[in-house]
Formats: structure tokens, C-alpha cells, sequence
């Protein structure tokens, strides 16, 4: 495995060995070289000087002969004389002597007297002259025929200066051989003069690069050359001083040392090969005898993980030793936190009940028989309880519930607790009538909370478990015991017993909350307009918001269904949002077409808390162009009870911007008389539940009279809902009732009915027909 410590381990040591190696085989090789490149220059200097004394040595000899040639009176005779056979003779005679390649006499004006070399043109004439006034070095490279001879030349004199006598070695192949065995290096003399000729000691190919790199060899006087040509160092001499057409060049061969450093390398390469492979086996077993351990600790760790209780590791290093045992701490402190966190995923932190999941897991196999009843027990207003005890005594209120329950006879085969103050017991057999209600009176017997007694009450429902159940219907189950606590809660029993049926209630209220958003943004839903008449003046100036939905599966839900399940879910602020803007824009319209309507929009008990809302609402009056009496609101009193100190904070905002508020269904609450000289409204409505009888009814006539004269007593306008007769109408005028709203003028209308039906009622100018309106 490429990430294992082992590998890792031996990867390190090879790398450092490697490292190390490459170093150390860099640092040899680079400091051979050097060393090399310094001997071989050094023996390239030593060869150059001595090829150079050659030259001089061989210029001396030149000299020697030539003195005692120039001394020889009988040619010195010939040459006054003009003797030519002699002059040649005794040239003859001493240039073979000295093994001279070539010997000439020249006038003292520069004529050819006499030459060895034959063919010599004026120019070679003149030019061979011309080293008669440049003699410092002792000799002259004269060019040839493409050939340079190593020339001598001196005076001859009687006393008089009669003649130039010279001599001259050429330097061809011989002596760049004796020149190569006496300093054992390779030596090529380059002429350039009209062509590139070359001499050498060196093979045919190094001879062509020589000359394929003539002018690199060319400007490399007196330094050194590396691989011209391949494999030598070479340095050039030039012997032509004053037209650099002829050169010397030195070849120092690598050959010998490339084979040296060669096998060097190669021999570094066999030990540092041996080296790893060495350094491998040691650090394979090095890492071996430290993975084992790690290996077995592993495995021991694993098992850990796998709820297994695995053997201690022994003979551990005493490093691994100090890790084995804090594993073997680890796992027993892992199986003691396992076993809590089982209890804690099945049981209610509080009580110590099973909760919710770990019930549902249980009642599996209790229910294989579908024999007995799933009861639900549910603390009534415990939430209100919560709030006037504190949080602290209604958790013990909950434990030493959950404790009665556990010791009260018939005992349940499961208790749990499904969430806040709602519990779920099991029944098998199943619990009758009277044991329930027995059951029930020990349940609720005051409890003992710091010295106080505390009684409570519940709400029980009930399913009795038959085979129309099947035994993974255990949400199901659940479900229908939760519809019938909910049954008995909104009907006020103390025990309701689930009934076939109830579930489509059920799901059609899942269904409403699920489809409420959809509805918003898919154009379900539309306002409706209910005329408000003023029965003093005859006419309307205003209209009651009301909200319709048409759902396509459902048909038509009634408000107060979806408004009711839209606040249990949360969902009323988007429905107050979409009313709002929809209201608005609409009045907008009429407001701009010259239609002066007042519309109210009823607000929900959560609408009220949000201290933002009046804000919103007069931005968005503002951004429509719409003063603030072209709006009015409306609230329940029952709105007002949820949160009275709150809710009025907000409603004193509304009062402050002068927006009319409005108190909906007077009458029905418990403390509308407690807060209505409290509340900042204009107007109060009162229910319909009073006003439709009004005219067969005293009672509610007796109700409605002081009713108003309440209302007027504190200086608010008067609003009479659900009118449906004009003996009604009739009365309410005489009670000194301000509106009228109801089916006896017209039942809620979309906008443009509204506003044709308003159109026509205040352009009649006479009391509404009741053959048109009754219903």
C-alpha cells in the first residue's frame, strides 16, 4: 500500500539515501572534471611552449648555418662576381646540410638571384623580401604554393651589404609528427591564405571540424577550445604576425580521461545500485519490525470500532504499549457512552419515558395480534400552566405525571412520550370504559409541587386496534390517536374514540396546509368585496375584504377552514401579504378611476405582533398614491386576548397614522368589555350571531340594544354584521346603529360587481327592494 507507514518509511530511506548519493556522485564528478579540464590545460600550455621552443630551435639551426654561409669568402666572391653555378652549388650544399626546404639569394634591392623554389612570382618575391625589415623574432612564416616554410633570412656583407641570403623548413606533415612526438600532443598547421589548407597529426574527421570551425580556432589565440574537434581541448598559435592567415593549433586528447570518468561513473553507478538494494532489505526490515506493532495496534482498534472486546496487545514497544492501554480505556468508556446513547435515542430525557421513535419500535412486535387500545393523553392548556408555574416545576409536573402513569393499575405494556404534554400508552387487553375512567381520576389527582397542589386535566383519545390494522401501520396508528386527541379538543370532550372516517379530515387538512403557497402564486385565490351601508345616509362608501379560495380538487374551502389550519401552520403572514397587496393595488385603481371606496382588511392574531406591520402598510398606502383613510383594519377580539400588550402596541401605531381599526365578532369573547376602553379603535362590529334574529329574538335584541349604547357611550361607531332582513334594518336604525353589512344589501362581490353593484345603490337614492335581496 503506497500510503502505508511502511512504505512511507522505506520511500524516506531511499530518498535519503538517494539524496546523499546524487550529492556526493555530483560533488566527485564535478570536482574530477575540474581537475581534468585544469591537468589537460596545463598539459596544453606545456605542449605549446615547447612546440614553440621547437620552432625557435629550429630557427637557431636556420641561423647557424646561415651565419657561416654569409661568412664563406669564396660566396661572398661568387656573389660580387655573379657567379650563378657556384651561388647555387654552395646554396645547394648548406640547405642539404641542415635538411633546409628551400634556399634562395636575394639582391639588396630585393631581386631573386637565386631560389630552390621555382615559380616564384614578383608577389612572392616581394613579399619574401618584405622579412628582411622584420627579423625581431628571429623567423618568418613565408607563404608558398599553399605551403608555410619556417624562413630564416640575413645579410651578406663585403663589407657592404651584397646580398639577402635565407633558408626556410616547411611545415608539412613531417614536422608537425616530430612536433607530436616530442610534446605528445596533436598538432594542424591552417593556412588561409586565398584557401583554407590544413597539416595535421589528427584523423580525416576531426581535421573537418577543425576547418567546419575555422574561425571559432581562429579567434581562440592563446585560450582553450573545448570539443574542437570532439573530444580535445585545443589552443591556437598564430605564426603569421602580420597578416593571421596561418596558424598552429594544439589538440590536447579527452579520450583517455573520458574513458576514466567514464568508468568512475559507472563504477559509483554499481555501488550506489548496491547501495539501495542494501538500503531497501535494511529499511524493509526496519520498517517491518516498527509496522508490525502498528499493524497489530491497528487491528486491535479496529475490532474496537467494530463492538468487538479484542485480546490486549502484549510485547509491545513501550511507546505502543502507552497507546494500547488508552485504547483499551477508549473502549471501555465507548461501550459505557453506547450504552447511553441507546437509552438516550429511546428514552425522553425527562421522564425516562421511550420516546417517540423508540414507541414506534417497540409497538412492532406488541402489535402482531392487533389486540388492545392505543390511548393518548394530552395535559389540557399546559402550555398556560407552564407559563404561571415557571418552566422548572412544569418539568417535574411532567415527571411525576409520566411516574403515575407507570404505577397506576391496569398496568400499560408501553408508555411513552411522545412529545411536551402528550403521552402514548398501550393497552393489551384492551382497557374498558370504566377502568379508563378510573384510570383517568388516580391520573389526575393534584400534584405536589413545592408545597402547592396542582390538579390538571386531560384529554384522552382512543383506537382500538382491530384487524382492519396491519402491523407496519404503526404511523398510521399514531396518526389516528393523534385525530382523536385533536377531535376531542376542538369538540371539548374529555375522551373521543377515533372513528373510521376521520382520517379524510385528516388529510384534507394536509392537503390544504401543503397547497396553501402553491394557491398563492398559481392565481387560487381571490377577494371579494361585502358592501358597507350606512343606514342613515343610504349610501355605500365602503367594503369589508374578504378572501375566497377555489381549489381544484377540493372545490370552494371556507375561510375560516384555511385561515384556521394557515395560522396553526405558520402559514397566515404569506396569506396577510398576499391580501394586503392584492387590497391595495386594487383600491389604487379605483382611487386613480375616481372612485373614493374605504376599504377594511381583517388582520390575524399573528399580523398584530409584528410591531414592522404598520410601517409596511403605510409604504405601501405611500408607493400607491393612497391616503391613509382609504384603508381601515379589522381585528377579532379573541386576536387581541393572544398577546393583549403587544398586540395593542401595534395597534397604537395604527392609531398614531390614522388608519381606522375596527373590533370584529363583539360579543363573542370572555373579556371584551375588560378591553375595549383599552383598545385605540374607531369602530366595533357586532356579531352576527346576535343581529339575524334580532327581529323574532328579545333576547337578542336586549343584547344588541345595550350593546350599542356601550359602544356609543365610548364614542365608537357602530357596525351591525350578517343583517338578512329589512324589519332588521329598520330596527337597528332605531337603536341608532351607524352600518349595516349583510346579505339584505348584497352578499360579497368580486371588484367589478362591487363596484357596479355600489354605483347603482347610491345612484337610487331609495331604500333597498326586498324582493331583490331576500334570500
Amino acid at each position: 500500500m503506497p500510503n502505508s507507514f511502511r512504505s512511507r518509511l522505506i520511500i524516506a530511506f531511499l530518498l535519503i539515501l538517494t539524496l546523499m548519493q546524487l550529492t556526493t556522485a555530483l560533488f566527485v564528478l564535478t570536482a574530477m572534471q575540474r581537475d581534468y579540464r585544469l591537468q589537460q590545460t596545463q598539459n596544453l600550455k606545456i605542449g605549446s611552449n615547447v612546440f614553440v621552443e621547437m620552432l625557435s630551435n629550429r630557427s637557431e639551426q636556420l641561423n647557424q648555418s646561415l651565419s657561416i654561409l654569409s661568412a664563406d669568402f669564396g660566396f661572398k666572391r661568387a656573389i660580387a662576381t655573379g657567379e650563378q653555378d657556384t651561388i647555387s652549388s654552395v646554396l645547394a650544399n648548406h640547405g642539404r646540410r641542415i635538411n633546409a626546404d628551400a634556399v634562395m639569394l636575394l639582391s639588396p634591392d630585393g631581386k631573386l638571384l637565386s631560389s630552390s623554389l621555382q615559380g616564384l612570382s614578383a608577389a612572392d618575391i616581394s613579399e619574401l623580401f618584405a622579412l628582411t625589415k622584420n627579423r625581431s623574432t628571429g623567423f618568418e612564416i613565408f607563404n608558398y604554393n599553399h605551403n608555410s616554410y619556417q624562413f630564416v633570412l640575413q645579410p651578406v656583407n663585403a663589407p657592404r651589404l651584397i646580398a639577402w641570403v635565407g633558408m626556410g623548413f616547411s611545415m608539412d606533415h613531417n614536422v608537425a609528427e616530430q612536433a607530436k612526438s616530442i610534446t605528445g600532443i596533436d598538432i594542424s598547421f591552417i593556412n588561409q591564405s586565398g584557401r583554407v589548407d590544413i597539416v595535421s597529426t589528427l584523423p580525416a574527421t576531426e581535421q573537418q571540424q577543425i576547418l567546419a570551425n575555422i574561425t571559432q580556432i581562429a579567434q581562440a589565440d592563446a585560450s582553450v577550445n573545448d570539443d574542437i574537434p570532439t573530444g580535445y581541448l585545443s589552443t591556437s598559435i598564430s605564426l603569421d604576425k602580420s597578416n593571421i592567415n596561418q596558424w598552429a593549433v594544439l589538440h590536447q586528447s579527452n579520450i583517455k580521461w573520458q574513458q576514466n570518468y567514464d568508468a568512475l561513473r559507472n563504477k559509483m553507478l554499481i555501488v550506489f545500485a548496491l547501495t539501495c538494494l542494501l538500503t531497501f532489505l535494511i529499511a524493509a526490515w526496519f520498517a517491518g519490525s516498527l509496522s508490525r506493532p502498528i499493524y497489530a495496534l491497528a487491528n486491535f482498534a479496529r475490532k474496537i470500532g467494530q463492538g468487538e472486546n479484542p485480546h490486549p496487545i502484549k510485547d509491545a514497544p513501550a511507546e505502543l504499549q502507552v497507546l494500547v492501554d488508552t485504547l483499551s480505556v477508549m473502549r471501555d468508556n465507548i461501550e459505557s457512552r453506547e450504552e447511553d446513547l441507546v437509552y438516550q435515542s429511546q428514552h425522553d430525557n425527562l421522564t425516562g419515558l421511550y420516546n417517540r421513535a423508540a414507541a414506534k419500535q417497540q409497538l412492532g412486535p406488541l402489535l402482531t395480534q392487533m389486540l388492545g387500545s392505543i390511548v393518548m393523553i394530552d395535559i389540557k392548556n399546559f402550555r398556560h400552566l407552564n407559563n404561571i408555574i415557571g418552566f422548572a416545576n412544569a418539568d417535574n409536573l411532567l415527571v411525576l405525571f409520566a411516574s403515575r402513569l407507570e404505577s397506576l393499575s391496569p398496568t400499560a405494556a408501553l408508555i411513552s412520550r411522545l412529545d411536551g404534554d402528550s403521552f402514548l400508552l398501550l393497552f393489551q387487553p384492551s382497557i374498558s370504559s370504566a377502568q379508563l375512567d378510573a384510570y383517568i381520576q388516580q391520573l389526575t389527582k393534584p400534584f405536589s409541587i413545592e408545597g402547592s397542589k396542582i390538579s390538571v386535566s386531560v384529554r384522552v383519545g382512543i383506537v382500538e386496534l382491530s384487524s382492519d390494522y396491519e402491523a407496519n401501520d404503526i404511523d398510521t396508528i399514531i396518526r389516528h390517536a393523534e385525530i382523536a386527541v385533536n377531535q376531542a379538543r376542538t369538540e371539548s370532550l374529555g375522551i373521543a374514540i377515533y372513528q373510521q372516517g376521520e382520517d379524510e379530515r385528516y388529510l384534507r387538512e394536509l392537503m390544504i396546509i401543503r397547497d396553501l403557497p402553491v394557491a398563492l402564486s398559481h392565481g387560487q385565490f381571490h377577494l371579494v368585496y361585502q358592501p358597507k351601508v350606512d343606514i342613515h345616509t343610504n349610501r355605500c362608501d365602503s367594503a369589508e375584504t374578504l378572501i375566497r379560495w377555489q381549489h381544484p380538487q377540493l372545490g370552494f374551502i371556507p375561510p375560516d377552514e384555511f385561515i384556521r389550519l394557515a395560522e396553526n401552520s405558520g402559514n397566515i403572514s404569506i396569506i396577510s401579504d398576499w391580501v394586503l397587496n392584492t387590497a391595495i393595488t386594487q383600491l389604487a385603481l379605483w382611487w386613480a378611476q375616481g372612485i373614493c371606496i374605504k376599504v377594511a382588511i381583517n388582520l390575524s392574531a399573528h399580523d398584530l405582533t409584528n410591531a414592522q406591520l404598520p410601517q409596511d402598510i403605510n409604504r405601501l398606502l405611500t408607493d400607491n398614491n393612497l391616503p391613509i383613510e382609504a384603508l381601515s383594519i379589522e381585528v377579532t377580539e379573541g386576536a387581541v386576548m393572544k398577546d393583549a400588550q403587544a398586540v395593542i402596541a401595534v395597534l397604537q401605531q395604527f392609531r398614531q397614522m390614522g388608519i381606522a381599526i375596527a373590533i370584529d365578532d363583539f360579543g363573542t369573547g370572555h373579556s371584551s368589555l375588560a378591553y375595549l376602553k383599552l383598545l385605540p379603535v374607531n369602530e366595533v362590529k357586532i356579531d352576527r350571531s346576535f343581529i339575524k334574529d334580532i327581529h323574532t329574538d328579545a333576547t337578542d335584541l336586549m343584547i344588541v340594544d345595550t350593546s350599542i349604547r356601550l359602544i356609543k357611550g365610548l364614542n365608537l361607531s357602530v357596525v351591525a354584521e350578517g343583517v338578512e332582513s329589512l324589519k332588521g334594518i329598520e330596527i337597528l336604525r332605531q337603536l341608532d346603529c351607524d352600518i349595516v353589512q349583510g346579505y339584505v344589501y348584497s352578499k360579497p362581490l368580486k371588484a367589478a360587481e362591487f363596484i357596479a353593484w355600489q354605483h347603482n345603490f347610491n345612484q337610487s337614492s331609495v331604500a333597498v327592494n326586498p324582493q331583490d335581496n331576500e334570500h
